[in-house]
């Protein structure tokens, strides 16, 4: 009987302790940011609740491991040699990336401190997105209607920055937004037309247009601080965990934030054809800058929505489970495909910023009114519409009889 009740607790434990674990984050909303967090989870406690999570992780492919192991008789035969193998292949490499990133003081998503410029440049990006056959980010047609002192107005501001779609994930954002990938942006138009370009550009990433930007993302802690591959990609190209303090800060050490304002949720929508803007009930952002006397600069990733498409009407039950998953990490689980993955053209657009000064705290970290809020968010649906309507018909991927879907 103890060797029964020992067996199914090696089986079993580790399970128990990721409910468990999934449990307390879902109460305490630890891994979704700020929207849904009263204040900052402690650094120590965040990082006990993540060596938890990875031991019930870890147990639980070893359990499975083990399971297999013995059903089908895989070498080696003896449980110590299988044992002594899944520690030198699963334990350990797991515990020292760890411990090495995003359990260690350096190694931090509450900040950028991880961005790296090399990285943006790498030839990896272009690798990829040269899969895609085109990827780029270029200006809206709506800057060739600005005069030149309203252009030059633009140029040297620092941005909270709203972007859509997000897509099961938002590959274009991340290739012609947060890499070289691109091309950065500089000044042309979807349509091909020149603008002339600043003097004394930057050597950053879209400085040749926005001469100040220094450019970073603030996305779900579950995406930048839990798994390894998305927790490198994510850091060195200066994400960071989407809290306001966190984002506050950044904004305030002269930082350009970009916020995927739907959030995992807009990703239930990604597939061929539709353009979902999931904004409706997000005005945290909008609040945010007006909190902290920044303008909002609007931009869309045509192709973004189209990359794997997913099904429509998933079964209730299927929902449900999604959504349990995203209450618990912050990330959407597409509920299933209903079709191979598609690589279409990526073209990330960026719009005239919203000028929201006349309704800005009166000073930086100010209360503002719901009105205040209210009225921003509502000039940035209209200038999303706006930017999307004006381009779709420009930009590569047959968007042109695309019509934008507020949610």
């Amino acid at each position: 009987m103890a060797s029964i009740l020992l067996a199914l607790g090696r089986d079993f434990g580790p399970l128990c302790l990721l409910v468990l674990t999934a449990i307390v984050w879902k109460r305490n909303f630890y891994m979704r940011g700020l929207t849904y967090r009263a204040s900052v989870v402690p650094a120590g406690r965040e990082k006990i609740m993540k060596s938890i999570f990875y031991l019930g992780l870890l147990g639980s492919i070893d359990a499975a491991l083990r399971r297999i192991g013995q059903l089908f008789l895989v070498f080696p035969k003896t449980e110590r040699s299988a044992f002594l193998l899944r520690l030198l292949c699963l334990h350990v490499p797991w515990a020292i990336w760890a411990l090495r990133g995003p359990l260690s003081e350096r190694g931090s998503t509450r900040d950028d401190r991880g961005w790296s410029d090399t990285v943006t440049r790498s030839r990896l990006w272009r690798i990829i997105s040269a899969a895609f056959g085109h990827a780029q980010i270029v200006l809206s047609e709506e800057w060739r209607q600005l005069s030149p002192s309203e252009i030059r107005h633009w140029m040297d501001r620092h941005y909270v920055i709203g972007m859509h779609p997000h897509g099961l994930l938002p590959v274009g954002a991340i290739l012609a937004g947060l890499t070289w990938a691109g091309g950065g942006l500089r000044g042309r138009t979807a349509s091909g037309v020149e603008l002339p370009e600043p003097e004394n550009g930057g050597e950053l990433l879209h400085q040749r247009w926005f001469r100040q930007m220094k450019l970073r993302a603030a996305v779900a802690s579950g995406a930048c601080g839990l798994f390894p591959g998305f927790y490198e990609m994510f850091t060195t190209l200066g994400a960071f965990e989407c809290t306001k303090p966190f984002i506050r800060d950044r904004l305030r050490a002269g930082r350009d934030v970009a916020i995927f304002v739907g959030g995992a949720q807009e990703s239930a929508y990604a597939t061929p054809g539709r353009y979902v803007c999931y904004v409706k009930c997000h005005k945290g952002f909008v609040r945010l800058a007006l909190e902290e006397r920044r303008d909002i600069l609007p931009m869309w990733t045509f192709g973004d929505e189209s990359i794997i498409p997913q099904i429509r009407n998933p079964p209730a039950w299927l929902t449900q489970l999604q959504q349990l998953f995203k209450s618990i990490t912050g990330l959407l689980v597409p509920p299933g495909f209903a079709g191979i993955p598609q690589l279409p053209p990526l073209t990330m657009v960026t719009g005239v910023p919203i000028s929201l000064e006349d309704l800005w705290a009166k000073e930086v970290g100010g209360e503002v009114s719901d009105e205040a809020v209210e009225e921003g968010h509502r000039r940035y649906m209209e200038a999303q519409r706006k930017l999307f309507d004006s381009n779709k018909a420009l930009v590569r991927g047959g968007h042109e009889k695309g019509v934008i879907e507020f949610i």
